[in-house]
């Protein structure tokens, strides 16, 4: 039973973290929380955020109290009592902090003291957001477009739904144990095994069973709401794929380009009234669906919590998404929401204007995994495969398009155009309209080999707008490989988003030729700003993406910055560690008045948080576009992650200050069963090494030793730059030490790089911020509190009760691989728990 929540003022709020990395769920919230600490702890709150993930940031923030605590409910009761939390915001922890906080309601007693707010949603709504059903009732009551459904708990039930309903359907867990899944059934001889794997990942062994709609379009609409019910509308866009593929594996667009503007404006409205009905006080994401032939439009998905699109949105429209949804929850009225300088005072009661077009193009694991000889199935669904998403900006949808493909950086050998040449006929039909994950390369194929636009769209369910402009595409590169190495040519493939490199292919030439004859004729970018008035207001501009017009919005940075390459769309074992890593170097170098300026392409990424740099670029990160900048802004140095080599490659040849941030493309393997990996981890300050601890992996798991380490055993490597390394040995080791004896350091040793999961795990593990740390010594700027680390760690070797391990995150789910995956290696899942030392083997 809810209780009524007395409304109190507010001192002392507690956000609740999104944990683990996960499909889905990509690092999104811990940004979002990290980024309005800040403002929210400069209006006098007092913050304290609860989280068990090793990347995140928000538990490092001088704005708050991070604690670092395994998300349960009874942490969550036992910080509340400790800490005196007056309000709970879970909306920003997405949708793992909503359910639990929803449990910690559920299981609040009275012995258990006053229960503090729920902060952006009342405890009887946020329930009702949680069951689903409900909510769908209430809206279905209010005239709302919804599918037919009902809820199960056996099979017989479930046969006689079926029934009634008859197939397709989508079957999704109600109340899950992990992510919020829904499985498609459109073969009989599927809905018995459906429905028991679906059952098996409820808490209560229910089932949600509703009427399949695919093949209709599908909407997403962002809305922001104060206390007073004063609405507006973010943004909106749309999946290029119909309804019966995930919508984070397929192509979006924003603005909405194919829908008019009075269903549209339908939408919005359904939105608002569904905002005002649960008495919202933030943001929300509300998907559509829309049926063209009858001009119905159904809501499929309610998400009042901070997710992947409302970061998107933040970053595709300038506005401050994060920050006004946070002040929102506080009760704070639209017009008197509080933004930095760097924003219009009107900004926040102003609805975006769009005057450019994005797509975004997921990204998939399947290189890596057959990199690692191992088979999944690649047909898409409703079932999530993608691990991340990489963004193209243009003024165009060509222009924006060809970005995005150049800034997902495919490494699957089955997305390339000489690949696409060899399918068969067969094939191709087979994989429109059973898609994968070349499903763009695969259409523009299809467009070569002569087929029709209007039987391509029936095909695919796919709208011909988009078809036409595929063949746009294809018009300008056969214009430009037919062409004869002209300035207009050049221009018009420019002013379309190719680059450099891809020129140079199509006229059998190199980057640098081309590269020349852009100067030699002024084909030079022009850099527009994102900002949520698109020109109306004046103000101070800090993201831009390049494009081919006349005035150029980007002023170069005063003084000598820092020019950083981002680590792109996240992949399996090249993901949210790298974000946190390259998000600490900026943060650092900004605290040390370094003029920062960062290149990336993924609005999930931490790296794009406005506070962090002076300026974003918001493009490709191939050596064509980085010149670009570098042309433009002059930095004095540029720092690159170690896994691009080839870009490390092309900026040294053009004679540029590149500083190499050590990074391998992934993680290390894990050590085979029955081993143990030990790492002796030391941090070299450009002349002294100083051992910090020996870190024990196991299959799955990490934790640190109680051994002191002599210093002489490392005094004689041979380091080229300051950072964080490890001496790496291994031994039929399957049980947990306390102390090891240390190898042959020339023979049965191998040195590396600290992966950036074992910075972020040493940094919370050992209470040392050892990543900023690493920036200070590349600027020599060591300072008296570092020193004290690394004297302390030398005298004393208690090492840490604190474990890294990895689950499974339901790939079976997901992926379906033909064997067990190394989870070490692919880094998603990882989270940090509490181990006793003194505990035998395999206890936890």
């Amino acid at each position: 039973m809810y209780k009524k929540i007395t409304e109190t003022p507010v001192e002392k709020v507690l956000f609740i973290g999104g944990g683990e990395t996960d499909f889905g769920l990509q690092g999104e919230s811990d940004a979002a929380i990290y980024q309005v600490l800040p403002i929210l702890n400069g209006l006098g709150y007092t913050i304290t955020v609860v989280d068990d993930n090793p990347y995140s940031l928000a538990l490092e923030s001088p704005a708050a109290t991070g604690i670092l605590k395994t998300l349960t409910v009874a942490n969550i009761k036992k910080i509340i009592q400790d800490q005196q939390i007056d309000a709970v915001y879970p909306l920003f922890g997405g949708i793992r902090a909503i359910r639990l906080w929803d449990q910690v309601v559920a299981e609040w007693r009275l012995e258990d003291g006053q229960i503090p707010q729920s902060l952006g949603l009342a405890a009887a709504d946020l329930h009702q957001i949680n069951n689903g059903t409900q909510l769908f009732q209430r809206l279905d009551e209010a005239g709302l477009g919804v599918t037919a459904s009902a809820v199960i708990q056996t099979q017989d039930e479930a046969n006689e739904l079926l029934r009634e309903l008859e197939l397709p359907l989508v079957v999704r867990a109600q109340k899950p144990i992990q992510g919020t899944t829904r499985q498609i059934v459109d073969r009989l001889d599927d809905f018995d095994r459906v429905v028991q794997q679906v059952m098996d990942q409820s808490l209560t062994n229910e089932v949600l069973i509703a009427k399949a709609i695919n093949g209709l379009k599908e909407i997403s609409v962002l809305v922001v709401r104060d206390r007073d019910g004063n609405c507006l509308q973010v943004g909106a866009a749309e999946d290029m794929d119909p309804i019966g593929i995930h919508t984070a594996d397929s192509l979006s667009v924003a603005p909405v380009l194919t829908i008019s503007d009075p269903v549209m404006q339908k939408m919005r409205a359904q939105a608002f009234l569904i905002a005002n009905m649960i008495g919202l006080k933030g943001v929300m994401h509300v998907q559509f669906a829309y049926d063209e032939k009858t001009g119905k439009i159904y809501v499929i998905k309610v998400s009042p919590y901070l997710d992947q699109l409302a970061n998107r949105m933040a970053v595709m429209t300038g506005y401050p998404v994060m920050l006004v949804a946070a002040q929102l929850a506080m009760g704070i009225r639209l017009t008197n929401v509080y933004l930095p300088n760097a924003f219009h005072q009107k900004t926040a009661i102003m609805e975006p204007v769009m005057d450019h077009i994005v797509v975004k193009l997921p990204v998939f694991p399947f290189g890596d995994l057959d990199a690692s000889n191992i088979t999944v199935n690649r047909q898409l669904n409703s079932v999530q495969k993608s691990v991340g998403s990489a963004l193209g900006f243009g003024r165009t949808f060509v222009e924006a398009m060809e970005k995005a493909i150049r800034s997902a950086h495919f490494n699957n050998r089955s997305f390339s155009p000489k690949y696409m040449a060899d399918v068969s006929d067969d094939e191709l039909i087979q994989q429109l309209i059973h898609p994968q994950d070349n499903r763009v390369l695969l259409l523009i194929e299809a467009l070569r080999r002569g087929y029709e636009v209007d039987e391509l769209a029936e095909l695919t369910n796919i709208d011909e707008f988009y078809f036409y402009q595929l063949k746009r595409l294809i018009e300008i590169e056969r214009s430009v490989d037919q062409s004869n190495k002209d300035a207009q040519s050049l221009r018009m493939a420019k002013k379309s988003g190719f680059s450099d490199g891809l020129i140079a292919r199509f006229w059998d030439t190199d980057f640098q030729e081309v590269r020349q004859l852009a100067r030699s004729h002024d084909v030079i970018p022009t850099y527009k700003a994102l900002e949520p008035s698109a020109g109306e207001f004046p103000e101070h501009e800090r993201q831009f993406f390049a494009t081919f017009e006349e005035e150029n919005e980007s002023e170069p940075v005063d003084n000598q910055s820092v020019l950083i390459i981002g680590p792109g769309a996240f992949r399996m074992g090249d993901g949210v560690s790298a974000g946190y890593m390259t998000s600490i170097t900026l943060s650092e170098l900004h605290r040390l008045d370094y003029q920062t300026i960062i290149m990336n392409n993924n609005a999930a990424d931490s790296t794009l948080l406005p506070h962090l740099s002076d300026k974003q670029y918001l493009e490709p990160l191939e050596t064509s576009d980085v010149m670009s900048v570098v042309d433009l802004e002059k930095p004095h140095a540029i720092l690159v992650p170690g896994n691009r080599k080839k870009l490390i490659a092309a900026l040294t040849d053009l004679n540029q200050n590149v500083i190499v941030f050590p990074k391998e493309k992934h993680h290390p393997a894990r050590p085979e069963a029955g081993q143990s990996e030990f790492c002796l981890n030391f941090f070299y300050d450009g002349q002294t090494k100083h051992p910090l601890v020996i870190l024990q992996q196991r299959p799955g798991e990490s934790r640190l030793l109680k051994q002191k380490i002599n210093s002489d055993f490392i005094d004689d490597l041979d380091l080229s730059s300051p950072g964080l390394y490890q001496v790496i040995w291994r031994a039929d080791i399957d049980t947990w030490v306390d102390q090891v004896s240390l190898p042959n350091l020339t023979v049965d040793t191998w040195l590396r790089p600290m992966p950036y999961g074992h910075i972020a795990y040493l940094t919370k593990a050992l209470g040392m911020p050892l990543g900023r740390m690493v920036v200070r010594a590349w600027v020599d700027k060591l300072n008296e509190a570092d020193r004290k680390f690394l004297a302390k760690m030398a005298a004393n070797h208690e090492g840490a009760s604190l474990a890294m391990v990895t689950s499974d995150t339901d790939y079976a789910l997901h992926l379906q691989p033909d064997k067990s995956l190394d989870m070490t290696r692919f880094e998603m899942g990882a989270k940090l728990v509490p181990f006793e030392s003194e505990q035998a083997d395999g206890e936890k």
